[in-house]
């Protein structure tokens, strides 16, 4: 059988855009006759058996000590599996290097991603898949279900991706002000006179319904050419829901659900924002309990990556500087995990500390909890890198620096040196009421709603965008 081609967009570390050149396994075998994966101790192939997968099929065992040993050319590997209430534990480890563990426990049948690898020299690879035959309760069993691998093969050099809409090299958008809709975000990108790329949405947090059933968050924008990034809570607010509930699966079928939404509105290619900001002490997901925030978003990972397909990009994002949690003040022991973790984002704002020189920026970005020391996180992880909020700060805060041009002309500068170096996307959020950081580029004087003005900023925003 013919090898298939995924032509999905992904950047990877050091490259620019380029086409991930994805080997698709027959859930197990190589859809080529190459020889790509070899089995060894008692795994059987299942066809017809749920869940669905690419080509109705999948490879299982239950026996320790089976392995499969899957030969790869690239520079990254992405394993899928099943969960199953019998689920297993599986390692997985490159080139005979230290092993991964991952449970495969799922309260039902599901695809999932098991295991996606940092960014490793560009050449031959072996991934090396066992089951080592025991479980974590609740689980059963020792069923271990191996779907299919992914490969991608870094471009370093070649010919420049083509622009996007905006004509910029990476995906740019605001949010919509003050209305979440088309006509807003459209007006603010024609004001700056280049379209934009994407809208950043929020979905209400009042009640699962309006969370992950198809809802105005995707129906306002029904047939708008761009791309959504959508921040998601890991739960409503104010109705009893926990992390520590959410770590246990309790809330899977909801996200279950959120893919399937994804899927019936056409916006599988979005951002998925979830559990944003956690390292904050200002919402109720907020990581005061690493192990119950990290288990939290990896279980909505992977409900999510379970029915929506294609899957989209999760975007794991922390609030710039200081982080008041977790309790090490150092956002990384919120990291969910490179498996389940598409994005490295940031909300990067003009406060707490301002950035009215270049020396101020650079320091600021640096320091821990900062753009560029979290960029280079994602760097070293093999991460896209995203800015899904950014602004400056005129609004009710002694802390910001007010109308300040040099930040939009340090972002700028900032964005344009890691183009096509992982640096993936970035929204200005655009927003005008008190109390906020008022930000506004755009909207005219309206005392009773739109009282912070921008116009230094906003000019300086129009001539580089």
């Amino acid at each position: 059988m013919p090898v298939v081609l995924c032509l999905t967009p992904l950047f990877l570390l050091g490259g620019a855009l380029n086409p991930a050149y994805a080997v698709f396994l027959q859930n197990g075998t190589a859809e080529d006759t190459s020889g790509q994966v070899s089995y060894v101790n008692l795994w059987t192939r299942c066809s017809g058996c749920p869940p669905t997968t690419e080509d109705n099929s999948y490879h299982y065992s239950v026996a320790a000590g089976a392995t499969a040993a899957i030969r790869f050319t690239g520079s990254q590997i992405d394993i899928y599996g099943i969960r199953s209430p019998q689920g297993g534990v599986i390692t997985v480890s490159i080139d005979g290097n230290t092993p991964y563990a991952v449970n495969t426990y799922g309260t039902s049948l599901s695809r999932a991603l098991f295991y996606r690898s940092s960014t490793l020299p560009a050449g031959a690879h072996t991934a090396f898949v066992v089951n080592v035959g025991r479980s974590i309760s609740p689980s059963t069993g020792t069923w271990v279900g191996i779907d299919r691998a992914d490969s991608f093969r870094e471009v370093l050099e070649g010919p420049a991706a083509p622009p996007h809409p905006s004509g910029l090299p990476w995906f740019s958008g605001v949010n919509g002000d003050p209305v979440q809709q088309p006509s807003d975000i459209n007006a603010f990108c024609a004001n700056r006179g280049s379209p934009c790329d994407l809208s950043q949405v929020f979905v209400s947090r009042d009640s699962w319904q309006n969370m992950v059933e198809p809802s105005w968050t995707e129906q306002n924008f029904a047939g708008w050419p761009g791309r959504l990034v959508i921040s998601v809570p890991p739960f409503p607010e104010n109705v009893g829901a926990s992390l520590q509930t959410c770590a246990t699966g309790a809330y899977d079928d909801h996200w279950r659900r959120f893919g399937q939404t994804l899927n019936e509105t056409g916006r599988q290619d979005s951002i998925i924002r979830i559990a944003w900001e956690a390292n904050g002490n200002w919402y109720q997901w907020s990581g005061s309990n690493p192990t119950a925030y990290v288990n939290c978003w990896r279980h909505i990972a992977n409900a999510i990556r379970s029915t929506a397909s294609p899957d989209p990009l999760l975007d794991w994002s922390i609030n710039a500087h200081y982080s008041q949690n977790p309790a090490s003040h150092n956002p990384l022991d919120l990291y969910p995990g490179d498996p389940y973790v598409d994005i490295i984002g940031i909300d990067a704002y003009d406060h707490y500390p301002p950035s009215r020189t270049q020396a101020e920026f650079d320091k600021q970005a640096n320091e821990t909890g900062g753009i560029t020391w979290l960029y280079n996180f994602a760097r070293q992880h093999g991460k896209l890198f995203g800015v899904g909020e950014w602004g400056v700060v005129s609004g009710n805060d002694d802390n910001g620096a007010g109308d300040n041009p040099n930040y939009i002309q340090f972002m700028w500068n900032w964005f344009r040196e890691r183009a096509g170096k992982g640096f993936y996307y970035e929204n200005y959020f655009n927003t005008c009421e008190p109390p906020n950081v008022g930000s506004n580029l755009f909207r005219p004087n309206d005392p009773s709603h739109c009282v912070f003005q921008n116009p230094q900023a906003a000019v300086r925003y129009s001539q580089l965008w």
